[in-house]
Protein backbone atom coordinates (compact mmCIF):
# COMPACT_ATOMS: atom_id res chain seq x y z
CA UNK A 1 0.00 0.00 0.00
CA UNK A 2 1.55 3.37 -1.30
CA UNK A 3 2.06 5.52 2.15
CA UNK A 4 0.15 8.98 1.53
CA UNK A 5 2.27 12.14 2.03
CA UNK A 6 1.16 15.03 3.43
CA UNK A 7 3.71 16.98 3.09
CA UNK A 8 3.80 16.54 -1.12
CA UNK A 9 -0.44 16.78 -1.07
CA UNK A 10 -0.11 20.47 0.78
CA UNK A 11 2.75 21.89 -1.80
CA UNK A 12 0.89 20.12 -4.40
CA UNK A 13 -2.05 22.11 -3.71
CA UNK A 14 -0.24 25.38 -2.25
CA UNK A 15 1.16 25.54 -5.67
CA UNK A 16 -2.45 24.74 -7.38
CA UNK A 17 -3.39 27.69 -5.22
CA UNK A 18 -0.86 29.95 -6.21
CA UNK A 19 -1.07 29.24 -10.27
CA UNK A 20 -4.91 29.82 -9.58
CA UNK A 21 -4.29 33.51 -8.16
CA UNK A 22 -1.18 34.42 -10.40
CA UNK A 23 -3.71 33.53 -13.16
CA UNK A 24 -5.97 36.44 -11.91
CA UNK A 25 -4.00 38.60 -12.02
CA UNK A 26 -6.90 41.44 -12.45
CA UNK A 27 -6.95 44.82 -14.70
CA UNK A 28 -8.47 48.19 -13.86
CA UNK A 29 -9.16 51.72 -15.28
CA UNK A 30 -9.69 54.77 -13.75
CA UNK A 31 -11.92 57.60 -15.51
CA UNK A 32 -12.34 61.24 -14.51
CA UNK A 33 -15.71 62.60 -14.53
CA UNK A 34 -16.55 66.31 -14.48
CA UNK A 35 -18.83 67.51 -11.63
CA UNK A 36 -19.86 70.96 -11.12
CA UNK A 37 -18.70 74.70 -11.04
CA UNK A 38 -19.33 77.37 -8.28
CA UNK A 39 -17.86 80.43 -10.01
CA UNK A 40 -19.45 82.52 -7.46
CA UNK A 41 -16.97 80.95 -4.80
CA UNK A 42 -14.08 79.90 -7.42
CA UNK A 43 -14.93 76.04 -6.85
CA UNK A 44 -15.00 72.76 -9.34
CA UNK A 45 -16.01 69.37 -8.41
CA UNK A 46 -15.42 66.10 -10.16
CA UNK A 47 -15.27 62.47 -9.22
CA UNK A 48 -12.78 59.61 -9.52
CA UNK A 49 -14.24 56.14 -10.50
CA UNK A 50 -12.56 52.44 -11.30
CA UNK A 51 -13.69 49.14 -12.90
CA UNK A 52 -12.30 46.01 -14.34
CA UNK A 53 -11.91 46.44 -17.76
CA UNK A 54 -13.63 42.28 -18.51
CA UNK A 55 -15.14 40.53 -16.15
CA UNK A 56 -12.13 37.74 -16.63
CA UNK A 57 -10.10 40.49 -15.01
CA UNK A 58 -12.51 41.79 -11.97
CA UNK A 59 -10.37 41.70 -8.39
CA UNK A 60 -11.14 42.27 -4.99
CA UNK A 61 -9.66 45.86 -4.23
CA UNK A 62 -6.30 46.17 -1.81
CA UNK A 63 -4.44 48.65 -1.01
CA UNK A 64 -4.05 51.50 -3.58
CA UNK A 65 -2.91 54.73 -4.56
CA UNK A 66 -4.67 56.78 -7.42
CA UNK A 67 -2.14 59.44 -8.11
CA UNK A 68 -3.51 62.87 -9.74
CA UNK A 69 -1.97 65.84 -11.41
CA UNK A 70 -2.96 68.86 -12.50
CA UNK A 71 -1.27 72.58 -13.50
CA UNK A 72 -1.04 75.13 -10.46
CA UNK A 73 -2.29 78.00 -11.82
CA UNK A 74 -5.38 76.03 -12.62
CA UNK A 75 -6.51 74.28 -9.67
CA UNK A 76 -5.31 74.13 -5.92
CA UNK A 77 -6.80 73.23 -2.48
CA UNK A 78 -8.06 69.81 -3.30
CA UNK A 79 -10.35 68.50 -0.42
CA UNK A 80 -12.72 65.47 -0.27
CA UNK A 81 -16.66 66.26 -1.01
CA UNK A 82 -17.07 62.72 -0.51
CA UNK A 83 -15.71 59.19 0.00
CA UNK A 84 -16.54 56.18 -1.94
CA UNK A 85 -16.85 52.72 -1.63
CA UNK A 86 -13.40 52.17 -0.45
CA UNK A 87 -13.71 54.08 2.20
CA UNK A 88 -14.95 52.72 5.80
CA UNK A 89 -15.99 48.84 7.21
CA UNK A 90 -13.14 46.77 5.56
CA UNK A 91 -10.96 49.92 4.52
CA UNK A 92 -9.53 52.83 6.68
CA UNK A 93 -10.90 56.42 6.34
CA UNK A 94 -9.71 57.28 2.57
CA UNK A 95 -6.54 59.28 2.81
CA UNK A 96 -4.80 62.16 0.93
CA UNK A 97 -1.51 63.19 0.46
CA UNK A 98 -0.79 66.66 -1.02
CA UNK A 99 2.05 67.59 -3.12
CA UNK A 100 2.17 71.17 -4.16
CA UNK A 101 4.78 72.30 -7.16
CA UNK A 102 5.47 74.33 -9.75
CA UNK A 103 4.08 74.22 -12.92
CA UNK A 104 1.89 71.15 -11.77
CA UNK A 105 0.87 69.99 -8.22
CA UNK A 106 -0.15 66.30 -7.65
CA UNK A 107 -2.43 64.85 -5.35
CA UNK A 108 -2.89 61.09 -4.17
CA UNK A 109 -6.22 59.11 -3.31
CA UNK A 110 -4.69 56.56 -0.52
CA UNK A 111 -6.77 53.37 -0.25
CA UNK A 112 -6.10 50.99 2.88
CA UNK A 113 -7.61 47.21 3.00
CA UNK A 114 -7.72 46.17 6.50
CA UNK A 115 -9.42 43.03 6.02
CA UNK A 116 -8.00 39.10 6.21
CA UNK A 117 -8.28 36.21 4.09
CA UNK A 118 -8.96 38.56 1.14
CA UNK A 119 -12.13 40.64 2.22
CA UNK A 120 -12.81 43.73 0.52
CA UNK A 121 -15.01 44.96 -2.22
CA UNK A 122 -14.88 43.68 -5.81
CA UNK A 123 -13.89 46.01 -8.73
CA UNK A 124 -16.17 44.40 -10.99
CA UNK A 125 -17.01 45.86 -14.49
CA UNK A 126 -19.57 48.99 -12.71
CA UNK A 127 -18.09 51.73 -12.64
CA UNK A 128 -17.34 52.57 -9.06
CA UNK A 129 -17.07 56.05 -7.30
CA UNK A 130 -13.43 56.24 -5.75
CA UNK A 131 -13.88 59.77 -4.56
CA UNK A 132 -15.70 63.03 -5.15
CA UNK A 133 -12.91 66.12 -5.18
CA UNK A 134 -13.82 69.51 -4.44
CA UNK A 135 -10.87 71.95 -6.20
CA UNK A 136 -10.42 75.84 -5.93
CA UNK A 137 -10.22 77.75 -9.12
CA UNK A 138 -9.50 81.09 -7.50
CA UNK A 139 -6.53 83.00 -10.18
CA UNK A 140 -7.86 81.19 -12.92
CA UNK A 141 -9.49 83.73 -14.72
CA UNK A 142 -10.82 81.46 -17.49
CA UNK A 143 -12.15 78.41 -15.31
CA UNK A 144 -10.73 76.16 -17.33
CA UNK A 145 -8.81 72.96 -16.07
CA UNK A 146 -7.19 69.49 -16.96
CA UNK A 147 -6.59 66.95 -14.37
CA UNK A 148 -4.80 63.42 -15.24
CA UNK A 149 -4.65 60.47 -13.51
CA UNK A 150 -0.71 59.17 -13.33
CA UNK A 151 0.66 56.47 -15.17
CA UNK A 152 4.14 56.77 -14.32
CA UNK A 153 6.99 58.65 -12.58
CA UNK A 154 5.25 58.11 -10.56
CA UNK A 155 2.82 56.06 -11.26
CA UNK A 156 -0.77 55.14 -9.81
CA UNK A 157 -0.60 51.69 -8.23
CA UNK A 158 -3.58 49.48 -7.54
CA UNK A 159 -3.55 46.24 -5.57
CA UNK A 160 -5.40 42.98 -5.66
CA UNK A 161 -6.03 41.32 -1.80
CA UNK A 162 -6.44 37.55 -1.46
CA UNK A 163 -6.37 34.85 1.20
CA UNK A 164 -2.95 33.28 1.50
CA UNK A 165 -2.84 30.59 -0.89
CA UNK A 166 -0.47 28.46 1.52
CA UNK A 167 -2.45 28.99 4.74
CA UNK A 168 -6.00 29.83 4.06
CA UNK A 169 -7.00 29.90 7.71
CA UNK A 170 -4.56 32.26 9.05
CA UNK A 171 -6.51 35.49 8.74
CA UNK A 172 -4.02 37.56 6.27
CA UNK A 173 -4.88 39.11 2.83
CA UNK A 174 -1.77 39.08 0.74
CA UNK A 175 -1.61 41.58 -1.83
CA UNK A 176 -0.29 41.84 -5.59
CA UNK A 177 -0.01 44.73 -7.59
CA UNK A 178 -2.85 44.98 -10.41
CA UNK A 179 -1.64 45.42 -13.75
CA UNK A 180 -2.95 48.80 -15.48
CA UNK A 181 -5.31 49.59 -18.48
CA UNK A 182 -7.19 52.77 -19.85
CA UNK A 183 -6.71 56.20 -16.92
CA UNK A 184 -9.20 58.87 -18.82
CA UNK A 185 -8.20 62.48 -17.89
CA UNK A 186 -10.57 65.59 -17.86
CA UNK A 187 -8.79 67.54 -20.80
CA UNK A 188 -9.39 71.81 -21.00
CA UNK A 189 -12.95 71.51 -19.20
CA UNK A 190 -14.40 74.80 -19.09
CA UNK A 191 -17.57 75.99 -17.63
CA UNK A 192 -20.76 76.17 -19.38
CA UNK A 193 -21.75 80.11 -20.17
CA UNK A 194 -25.52 81.12 -20.96
CA UNK A 195 -27.25 81.31 -24.47
CA UNK A 196 -30.44 83.63 -24.24
CA UNK A 197 -32.96 84.54 -27.21
CA UNK A 198 -34.49 87.94 -28.22
CA UNK A 199 -37.69 87.40 -30.01
CA UNK A 200 -41.08 89.76 -29.96
CA UNK A 201 -41.52 93.02 -31.79
CA UNK A 202 -44.06 93.79 -34.83
CA UNK A 203 -46.38 96.69 -36.17
CA UNK A 204 -47.82 99.44 -33.41
CA UNK A 205 -48.93 102.86 -33.49
CA UNK A 206 -47.84 106.15 -32.76
CA UNK A 207 -47.74 105.70 -28.93
CA UNK A 208 -48.60 102.21 -28.65
CA UNK A 209 -46.48 99.46 -26.79
CA UNK A 210 -44.50 96.28 -28.02
CA UNK A 211 -44.00 92.83 -25.95
CA UNK A 212 -40.25 91.64 -26.19
CA UNK A 213 -39.33 88.14 -24.88
CA UNK A 214 -35.96 87.03 -23.37
CA UNK A 215 -35.42 83.58 -22.52
CA UNK A 216 -32.50 80.94 -21.67
CA UNK A 217 -31.66 78.56 -24.23
CA UNK A 218 -29.56 76.18 -22.26
CA UNK A 219 -30.43 76.73 -18.58
CA UNK A 220 -27.54 77.92 -17.60
CA UNK A 221 -28.25 80.60 -15.41
CA UNK A 222 -28.00 82.92 -13.67
CA UNK A 223 -28.02 85.46 -16.09
CA UNK A 224 -28.01 89.67 -16.67
CA UNK A 225 -28.92 90.44 -19.99
CA UNK A 226 -28.26 93.75 -21.77
CA UNK A 227 -30.15 95.12 -24.75
CA UNK A 228 -29.96 98.19 -26.68
CA UNK A 229 -32.17 101.53 -25.23
CA UNK A 230 -30.95 100.42 -21.62
CA UNK A 231 -32.51 97.71 -21.03
CA UNK A 232 -31.52 95.41 -18.50
CA UNK A 233 -33.14 91.60 -17.56
CA UNK A 234 -32.25 89.28 -15.18
CA UNK A 235 -32.90 85.07 -15.44
CA UNK A 236 -32.82 82.91 -13.16
CA UNK A 237 -34.07 79.30 -12.40
CA UNK A 238 -37.05 80.66 -11.25
CA UNK A 239 -37.99 82.92 -14.11
CA UNK A 240 -36.17 81.27 -17.11
CA UNK A 241 -37.81 83.69 -19.29
CA UNK A 242 -39.30 87.26 -19.36
CA UNK A 243 -41.31 89.41 -21.41
CA UNK A 244 -40.09 93.14 -21.66
CA UNK A 245 -42.72 96.22 -22.51
CA UNK A 246 -41.16 98.67 -24.79
CA UNK A 247 -42.86 101.81 -26.19
CA UNK A 248 -40.48 103.39 -29.02
CA UNK A 249 -41.15 106.75 -30.64
CA UNK A 250 -39.68 105.57 -33.96
CA UNK A 251 -39.09 102.07 -35.64
CA UNK A 252 -36.28 100.11 -33.38
CA UNK A 253 -34.51 97.24 -33.58
CA UNK A 254 -33.57 95.90 -30.64
CA UNK A 255 -30.76 93.20 -29.90
CA UNK A 256 -28.71 91.56 -27.42
CA UNK A 257 -25.57 93.90 -26.16
CA UNK A 258 -24.34 91.39 -23.52
CA UNK A 259 -25.11 88.63 -21.37
CA UNK A 260 -23.42 87.64 -17.88
CA UNK A 261 -23.24 84.74 -15.98
CA UNK A 262 -21.83 83.39 -13.03
CA UNK A 263 -18.90 82.19 -15.00
CA UNK A 264 -18.20 84.92 -17.45
CA UNK A 265 -19.91 86.14 -20.68
CA UNK A 266 -22.18 84.38 -22.10
CA UNK A 267 -24.07 84.61 -26.11
CA UNK A 268 -26.99 86.42 -27.06
CA UNK A 269 -29.32 85.56 -30.04
CA UNK A 270 -31.67 86.66 -32.22
CA UNK A 271 -33.61 90.06 -33.01
CA UNK A 272 -36.80 92.38 -32.18
CA UNK A 273 -37.97 94.60 -34.57
CA UNK A 274 -40.81 97.35 -33.59
CA UNK A 275 -42.27 99.13 -36.70
CA UNK A 276 -44.38 102.23 -35.63
CA UNK A 277 -47.04 102.39 -38.27
CA UNK A 278 -47.34 105.05 -40.62
CA UNK A 279 -49.98 108.14 -40.01
CA UNK A 280 -50.55 108.75 -43.89
CA UNK A 281 -53.93 107.99 -45.78
CA UNK A 282 -54.24 104.17 -45.68
CA UNK A 283 -55.48 103.36 -48.90
CA UNK A 284 -54.61 99.40 -48.54
CA UNK A 285 -58.57 98.08 -48.45
CA UNK A 286 -60.16 101.00 -50.85
CA UNK A 287 -59.52 102.52 -54.05
CA UNK A 288 -58.03 105.93 -53.92
CA UNK A 289 -59.44 108.53 -56.78
CA UNK A 290 -58.37 111.77 -56.77
CA UNK A 291 -60.80 114.52 -56.99
CA UNK A 292 -60.53 117.99 -58.20
CA UNK A 293 -62.83 120.78 -57.16
CA UNK A 294 -63.32 124.05 -58.59
CA UNK A 295 -65.23 126.54 -56.59
CA UNK A 296 -67.47 128.95 -58.68
CA UNK A 297 -68.18 132.80 -57.47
Amino acid sequence: MKKFNLLSFLVVGALLMSATFAKAQGRYEVRLVPGSYNCAKDSVTMCVEIRSTSADSAFVMGNANILLTYPTNQLSNPVYRSRGVFSGGTYSLLGMTRTPGDPTSALSINIVNNGVNGEGTTVDTNWKTVACLAFSTAGNTSKCYSISVSSSNPSTVVTMAYPDPADPQNNMSLTRQVSQGALTPITNQCPATPTVLLSGGGTIPAGGSSTLTVASQNSVLPATVALNGGISVTLTQQEPSKTVTVTPTNTTTYTVQSVTGSCGAGTGQGTATVTIQSTGTDCSNVKCVPITFRIIN
